[in-house]
């Protein structure tokens, strides 16, 4: 069964509920796994990033971390150490030319379909859906890739972050262009995904575009899954 925890992004105050709830989910004996490659590749970026991550996990049990940037060679037996996968955010685009460039998300697909936990923050939950081109508004694509289709990890949900009142124009015209439902994502919510359920956590609703109507969808109540 699989355990996915999305965010639509922000800094750790408004994330604290959605960390705490995954923090709650970890084996503590085991190391976490940080995956920064949406961001800038510069050793100065990614060790900035180690030590945000790591501020905000210590506090709340996890104490055992490993970051990697680079993503060639890997292998499943390599994820299955791990209490669970952080995919941090940055440039959407950059991030999934990445995973599939190396394979990578070859193999976070199996870890996930074997019930290994994973946390997409922003560009990283973003990935996890059908489509990416919901990160159009924030990222630039700047490399050259033409096919956004995501790992559809929530059926056929796409997953839209940083999400604002004044953005339904743009998320209805993707639901139309891919014949995909949206689900929007404010900076203070988040979605976890247990099986084929989805229930919405965090401080604020997620809101839910099918193409016609649109759902706002408060903290604790479930999304209905669609494929």
């Amino acid at each position: 069964m699989q355990k996915l925890i999305l965010s639509g992004g922000g800094d750790e105050i408004q994330t604290r509920i959605i960390d705490e709830y995954f923090a709650s989910m970890l084996n503590i004996d085991q190391r976490l796994l940080y995956i920064p490659v949406a961001m800038e590749a510069n050793v100065e970026a990614y060790n900035e990033c180690y030590e945000w991550l790591t501020g905000v996990f210590r506090p709340l049990g996890v104490t055992c971390f490993e970051m990697w940037t680079d993503l060639d060679d890997k292998r499943l037996e390599d994820l299955r150490c791990f209490s669970a996968v952080y995919i941090g955010g940055g440039n959407t685009f950059h991030l999934l030319k990445k995973l599939k460039d190396t394979k990578f998300s070859e193999l976070l697909s199996q870890y996930i379909s074997e019930g290994g936990i994973v946390y997409g923050g922003s560009a990283g939950g973003i990935i996890l859906g059908s489509h990416i081109e919901t990160c159009a508004l924030n990222d630039d694509n700047t490399t050259g890739m033409m096919d956004y289709s995501g790992l559809g990890c929530i059926g056929s949900y796409a997953i839209h972050c940083h999400y604002e009142r004044g953005q339904e124009g743009f998320i209805h015209s993707l639901t139309s262009k891919w014949n995909k439902p949206v689900i929007a994502l404010s900076e203070e919510t988040g979605i976890a995904v247990q099986g084929n359920q989805i229930k919405v956590i965090g401080k604020q609703p997620a809101h839910v575009f099918d193409g016609k109507n649109t759902f706002e969808i408060g903290v604790g109540k479930v999304i209905e899954w669609k494929e």
